[in-house]
Formats: structure tokens, C-alpha cells, sequence
């Protein structure tokens, strides 16, 4: 395949862009090649669905036309049209798209604008089929100047393909269906006149004589019905009329030797197990009767509007056979159904009543099958979470004509297109990746897993795409894949267990990073990674001497800044401000070292060192409001709470939802009796930290004192169950800043 040569060679080139742009072709025409193997198998929604898709990477107009097909074949003829019309509109001449164009618009009964499409493909390519369907369309359109173009059209055909009799059925049964009987008969006559043992030329030929004599047999035509089963014995249709006219004669001995040779050869249709019923419960077999009448409601279903709603018959004579055995609830269930059968089929109007009979003729149009198919009225929607991804031995095969040869053939080439397919989507996503276009990438890297998920590295590109992406359960999932074929992998496991501690998923962080032991330590990220995972998990011993370890290698100040702030939470405070003075030393302005070392001076319950810290943070950055709550927190310790006062008010100026500073300032007023200002601050401290336990017992405390005893109770209760669940989650801080 030229495409597929084109893409394997931009992927040895160092040109994404040609890459992207190859791989995009390839994958355009391989959706439409297995669409395609599913139009075989008559898998329409998931054909619409591979159409549909080949049309975001490529707008072809022969895709277009392929898609009306599918969207034919599912019974969907306004979408159908729709994508014909998308191609003639760049290709005005394109014959597929006028032909399938065409028929769609005579189901639709737009037989002029048909027969103008129609007649357009046929100047361009005489397809005796199109040349056909151009013909009915002529004839359909009741303008009476269209009939000599329908009899030279069929004179075309005649010229394309040579005279045959199986020709001139088709020119019958379209004069028939156009309401022209001595035309139909002069076809079907002739057709005889060639090949007496042509399909199907004596049965319309007795159909079409039939109509004319206003639907009363002869023997003439009775001949014929027995001439065709002369020629073709397992006839479904001369069968079954052969039966019918014998039950209307009742001679019922011959009608059902007919109707049985037919149910046998069409065991789907429930006419002749109706007729079959209605003969026995004529000859009083009422057990027969109700066997096969029941059949025919079972082989009806829900389609009992064909033949004019002709299942009413069996409801009417079950309903009769049930009363007269005593079973008078399901007889009246059975008469019910057939008067609002009755009455749809009153409700018929007169001309559709004409176009059943000019079909079926008469009275018999209730029985007389024309074809062994019907198209359904309405277009079924399409079944829901159609997965285009799907192997199309998945599900039961709808197509049952294909041989075992035929469809391991179509299972082979299956295999081969999904293989393409899923090295076409790889490429063209790491193209993006290249790109930065991470996003892209993972979409198209997860197509190619559908597709073939047996690609090589096509996990571990989607891993590292989805971790860039930071989209952590994406990376997970598909690095852990990863590992379990490449366990050495060495970068993949280190990205798994960043992703792990990104998700906060410890256990699973350091589980994937401890096999990389020192060549983890040696790496300033992972190491603290691995380290913070270890002190999350209570391993508090497993994470210093990583650390120990890290420290000995040369690390950037942001990084030693991580360090000090895991050695807080260990408890090892003078290692903790060692490192933020070390970071200091290598950047005077390392983001809030003096911050940090003043929370773990704080916890070493040093308040001095902890208060000249805060107070050089302060000076590099005035606004920060942890800052000034934590210097505040102290000052409170050292009865300095004045001092801690005007720090939490300053904080509220700026921000006035600052739930520390209204907790802390809530204490304050709280302490000097101030109880109305002191549940105003520790209500809005709870707004802004409803999970904090401490918050509401002082919120409890407050409303206490102010004479609230019931939101009291219930602040007090919160607290009981916040501190039992925050006792259970419970992880360290890297700033106190609590009561």
C-alpha cells in the first residue's frame, strides 16, 4: 500500500509534521477499508461510525458517498442523502453518488428529482441496474411524457446486456407496480415466449392476468401458477397462491399441501399458517386451527400492519376457538386486539387502500406477498455506544450468505487493517508528542490501543504523554502496563511512581520507586518523592536515611527547600533548618525558606528563632498572609497578643475570608469577653475551614458563652465527628498554625 510505504518512511525522518500528515492518510483509508468489511457483513452502525471517523482525518468525497450506503443500509435515508449531496457538491459528476442519490430519492417517492439523478449517472457510466431504477422512475412520476423515456430506457438495457426473459420480468413487474397492467402482461408474456423456465415469469404473468380479470381466477391462471411450479418447485410465492386459491375454493385437501410446501420454504412468513389455521377451523380441527393460527400471530410480532392488518383474522378466529373452550379472559383478549386491528385498518385511507390493491390486487391484497422483503417505514435509530473498535466476530453475524471460506477471508484482512491501524495512530501520536501536543497524542495513542494493542512501546508512550499532561490516572494505568512487559524499565517506573504521589496514592508511590534504590536516592525529584511517600506511610526511619542519602548529592535550593520541609514533618527540626538555611546561602531569595524555618523553629518550640524568621519573610514578601497568621501564632504564645492582634487584622483588610486569621483573632476577642465579635470571626473561620476540627469547638465555645446552647450542642457534635475522622486521615503539617 503506497500510504502506509509513505508513512514507514516520515517515520524515520525527523519531520513530525510529514509524519502527522502521512499517518493521518493511512488511517483515513484503513477506517474506510474495515468499514467497508462491515457493509460485507451488513454491520451498517458500525460502519457509519468507521465512515464517520476516516472523514475527521481525511474529507474524501468517495468516503461521503460509502457513508450514504452505511446510512442506507440502517434504514436512515435523510442521512444517506445528505452525505450524497456533500459529494456532488465538490463533484457534480460523481456517478456513485448520483446513483445511490437517485435511489434513495425514489424511496423517499421524489421520482422526478430521482429519475434527473438517475439519468445523469447513466450518460456517464449505463449500469444496467441504475438503467433500471431510471426506468421506475420514469414510470413512477405519472406524467404520462415520462412513459416513452421509461420503454426507451428498457430498449438501453436491451442494448447493453441482449435480450432476455429475465429482462422482461423486471420491465413487467415495473409496469405492474406503475398501475400498467396490459403493459406488465405483454412483458410477462414475452418473457415466457423466450425462456418458458425463467424465475418467477409465469407467476407475475398469472398475477398480472389475475388483476386484469378483477381478481377472479380461471384455470388459465391457475396454469400458470402450476407452470411456474413446474419450473421451480420450491416457489415460495406460486406455493402460497396456489394455496390461498384453493382455501377461497375451499379445497382444503390441496390448499394445504400449497400453504405447508410454502411454510416449509419460507418459515419466517405467517401467511400460510394463518390460511392453515383458517382451513382447519373450517373442517372443525380446532386443534390444529389454534396451533397454527397462534403461529401466525407469533411470526407477525409487532409488524401487524402488513397486508392491510391482515392477523386480525387469526385474533377473530382465536378469540372464537377460546370462548368456545371456556377460556373467555384470553378470548377477550384476542377479539380486543382484532377490533383495534379492525379499526387501524378502516382508519386507511382510500388511496393508500388503491396502492395496496394495484400492488396485490383486490381483495387479495391482504394476502398476496409481492417480494420475500419489505423496507420498514420508518428509519430505526441507530443502536446506542456504537464501538467502532469492536472485532467484527464480536457479536452474531447478521450476514449469514458468506461462506467459511469467504469470512476467514474477511477475518484475515480484519487483522491486517487493525494492525495499520494501530501503528498509524501510534505514529501520528507521537508526531504530536513531539509537538508538545499531549493532549492530541493520548487521544490518538488510546486508538491505537483499541486497535492493536500489541504495538510495541505504545503503553509507554501513552504513559509519558499522559503524565506530561499530568493526567496521573491515564499515566498510571497505562505506565503499570507498561512495566509488567519491561520491569527494567528505569524512567517508566520513576514516571509510575511520581504519578502514584501526584494521586496520593503512598503505598503505591513507594512500592514502584523502591526497586530503583540508589539511582532513586541519586535523583533530587524521585528521592524526595520516594521519601515523602515513605513519611506520609508513618516510615518515618526508610525516609531519613533517603534523605541522608539524597543530601550527599548536589541539589538545586528548590529541592533542598522539599528536603527541609520533609525533615518537618519527621521531627528532625535541626536537619529541617539546616536545609532551608542551606537553600538560603544558595539563593537569598529561595520562595519562603524563612517561612518554613520558621515553622519548624516553631514546632522545635523555639519562638524566638521562629519569630525572627517570619519577620525576614515578612520582609521579603509584606502580604503574605501565612506568614503573618504563623508569626501571629507565636506572639499568642509569648503573651504577645496585642501584637498577634494587629497582624490578624491586617491580614482581614486584605483578605476578609483568611480562615486562620478569623479563627485566631475569634480566640483573641474570645479570651477578652468580646463574645458577639468573637462568633462573628469564628463563624466565618468555619465557613472557610469547615473540616477543621478546632475551628468549630471554639465556634462551640463562643456560642456557649453568647447564651446559643443549641448551636452550641450542635457545633460541639461537629467537632466530635471531625476530630474522630481527621484522627484517622490524620498526616503531618508543614506549618502548624492551630490552637
Amino acid at each position: 500500500m503506497r500510504r502506509v510505504a509513505i508513512a514507514a518512511a516520515a517515520r524515520s525522518s525527523a519531520d513530525a509534521s510529514a509524519a502527522s500528515a502521512a499517518n493521518k492518510r493511512v488511517i483515513s483509508l484503513s477506517l474506510r477499508q474495515i468499514a467497508k468489511l462491515n457493509m460485507v457483513l451488513a454491520n451498517y452502525p458500525q460502519a457509519i461510525a468507521l465512515y464517520q471517523r476516516s472523514l475527521d482525518f481525511e474529507d474524501d468525497s468517495g468516503t461521503h458517498t460509502d457513508l450514504a450506503l452505511a446510512e442506507l443500509g440502517a434504514g436512515r435515508k435523510d442521512d444517506a442523502l445528505a452525505e450524497t449531496n456533500k459529494t456532488l457538491a465538490s463533484n457534480p459528476s460523481d456517478v456513485r453518488a448520483l446513483t445511490i442519490g437517485g435511489r434513495i430519492l425514489m424511496a423517499n417517492g421524489q421520482f422526478r428529482e430521482a429519475s434527473e439523478s438517475l439519468a445523469a449517472a447513466t450518460l456517464r457510466d449505463p449500469d444496467i441496474e441504475t438503467l433500471y431504477s431510471l426506468g421506475i422512475s420514469y414510470l413512477s412520476t405519472k406524467n404520462p411524457a415520462d412513459k416513452p423515456k421509461a420503454a426507451e430506457t428498457f430498449q438501453r438495457m436491451i442494448k447493453a446486456a441482449g435480450d432476455s426473459a429475465s429482462l422482461h420480468v423486471l420491465f413487467g413487474r415495473a409496469y405492474r407496480d406503475a398501475q400498467d397492467m396490459p403493459a406488465a402482461v405483454r412483458e410477462f408474456e414475452r418473457a415466457v415466449a423466450l425462456d418458458s423456465s425463467t424465475q418467477h415469469a409465469h407467476y407475475f404473468l398469472a398475477l398480472a392476468r389475475l388483476a386484469v380479470n378483477e381478481w377472479k381466477p380461471t384455470p388459465e391462471i391457475r396454469k400458470e401458477f402450476l407452470k411456474e411450479l413446474e419450473f421451480h418447485p420450491a416457489d415460495y410465492l406460486a406455493n402460497y397462491l396456489l394455496g390461498f386459491l384453493a382455501s377461497g375454493d375451499r379445497d382444503y385437501a390441496t390448499s394445504d399441501r400449497y400453504l405447508k410446501a410454502a411454510a416449509n420454504i419460507g418459515p419466517t412468513w405467517p401467511e400460510p399458517w394463518l390460511y392453515l389455521g383458517i382451513n382447519a377451523y373450517a373442517q372443525n380441527d380446532v386443534a390444529h386451527a389454534e396451533e397454527y393460527l397462534r403461529k401466525a400471530v407469533q411470526l407477525t410480532g409487532s409488524d401487524e400492519s402488513r397486508s392491510n392488518f391482515q392477523i386480525r383474522r387469526a385474533y377473530v378466529t382465536l378469540g372464537r376457538i377460546l370462548a368456545a373452550s371456556g377460556r373467555a379472559p384470553e378470548s377477550e383478549l384476542f377479539l380486543g386486539k382484532a377490533r383495534d386491528l379492525q379499526k387501524k385498518s378502516m382508519e386507511l385511507t382510500q388511496q393508500q387502500i388503491s396502492s395496496v390493491i394495484s400492488e396485490g390486487g383486490g381483495t387479495m391484497a391482504a394476502v398476496v406477498p409481492l417480494d420475500s422483503s419489505r423496507e420498514s417505514e420508518v428509519a430505526p435509530p441507530l443502536p446506542a455506544n456504537i464501538d467502532p473498535f469492536a472485532r467484527m466476530d464480536a457479536a452474531p453475524l447478521t450476514n449469514t450468505s458468506l461462506t467459511k471460506e469467504q469470512l476467514r477471508a474477511v477475518a484475515a484482512k480484519e487483522k491486517q487493517l487493525r494492525a495499520i491501524l494501530g501503528l498509524g495512530f501510534n505514529d501520528l501520536a507521537t508526531s504530536e508528542a513531539v509537538r508538545g501536543e499531549f493532549l492530541a497524542a493520548i487521544g490518538h495513542y488510546q486508538e491505537a490501543e483499541r486497535w492493536d494493542a500489541s504495538i510495541p512501546g505504545l503503553y509507554r508512550n501513552l504513559g509519558v504523554a499522559a503524565f506530561r499532561l499530568q493526567n496521573y490516572p491515564e499515566a498510571i494505568r497505562a505506565l503499570a502496563q507498561a512495566l509488567s512487559v519491561s520491569p527494567t524499565d528505569a524512567p517508566a517506573r520513576a514516571m509510575l511512581g511520581s504519578a502514584y504521589f501526584a494521586s496520593d496514592d503512598f503505598a503505591s508511590a513507594a512500592k514502584a520507586i523502591s526497586p530503583l534504590g540508589e539511582r532513586a536516592m541519586r535523583d533530587p525529584v524521585l528521592g524526595y518523592t520516594w521519601a515523602a511517600s515513605l513519611v506520609r506511610l508513618g516510615d518515618l526511619k526508610q525516609a531519613s536515611l533517603i534523605l541522608n542519602f539524597a543530601e550527599k548529592n548536589p541539589l538545586p535550593p528548590d529541592t533542598i527547600l522539599l528536603i527541609g520541609k520533609l525533615w518537618t514533618d519527621i521531627g528532625d527540626f535541626g536537619r529541617a533548618v539546616d536545609s532551608f538555611h542551606n537553600a538560603l546561602a544558595m539563593n537569598p531569595a529561595a520562595p519562603r525558606a524563612h517561612y518554613f524555618a520558621g515553622v519548624a523553629y516553631t514546632q522545635w518550640q523555639k519562638p524566638a528563632e521562629a519569630i525572627e524568621e517570619f519577620r525576614a519573610q515578612l520582609a521579603l514578601t509584606p502580604d503574605d498572609a501565612e506568614t503573618k497568621n504563623n508569626l501571629g501564632y507565636v506572639l499568642i504564645e509569648q503573651g504577645k497578643s496585642a501584637d498577634a492582634e494587629a497582624l490578624f487584622r491586617e491580614v482581614l483588610r486584605i483578605h476578609s475570608d483568611n480562615g486562620m486569621a478569623n479563627y485566631q483573632l475569634g480566640k483573641i476577642l474570645l479570651d477578652r469577653g468580646d463574645v458577639r465579635s468573637a462568633v462573628e470571626h469564628l463563624e466565618a473561620a468555619a465557613r472557610a475551614l469547615p473540616d477543621a476540627d478546632y475551628v468549630h469547638y471554639q465556634l462551640q465555645a463562643a456560642y456557649r458563652k453568647a447564651e446559643r446552647n443549641e448551636d452550641a450542642d450542635r457545633e460541639l457534635q461537629l467537632y466530635k465527628e471531625l476530630k474522630a475522622r481527621n484522627r484517622q486521615a490524620s498526616i503531618p503539617r508543614a506549618a502548624p498554625a492551630t490552637p
